[in-house]
């Protein structure tokens, strides 16, 4: 698990707030997050936010700090044991990203991005 500055910790659990936010106007019908508890588990494995939209997804969301080596462990325990899932990073780390996911041979991810501009999330290619 990755250690988070306060700003970060608050950053990312304002992202899984607008990712849930925004599946919820999609209309999914089941979703499950990681803030009030540990509710988004499967198989042993805790992820930042799932839900079905209509199918399962899974996200898993990194910060400034956490887009490293350390945590494409992490990372590859997911994409062995979940399968496809959605990673969402800050989009100026998509190289850094996409070298430490090639150079560990993890399957089974798909990036998404996040930046903020004018104060506001906006998010990239989320699914």
């Amino acid at each position: 698990m990755a250690m988070r500055s306060a700003k970060e910790m608050k950053m990312h659990e304002t992202i899984i707030k607008s990712v849930k936010g925004i599946y919820e106007q999609r209309g999914a019908s089941q979703i499950l997050d990681n803030l009030s508890g540990k509710y988004a588990v499967v198989n042993g494995i805790e992820v930042d936010l799932m839900l079905k939209n209509p199918f399962m997804l899974y996200f898993k969301i990194e910060t400034e700090s956490s887009v490293t080596e350390g945590e494409s462990i992490a990372w590859k325990s997911m994409s062995e044991k979940l399968g496809t899932f959605f990673m969402l990073i800050p989009e100026p780390l998509k190289q850094e990203a996409l070298r430490i996911i090639k150079k560990n041979d993890i399957k089974n991810i798909r990036l998404c991005y996040y930046r903020v501009v004018e104060n506001k999330l906006r998010f990239i290619s989320l699914p």
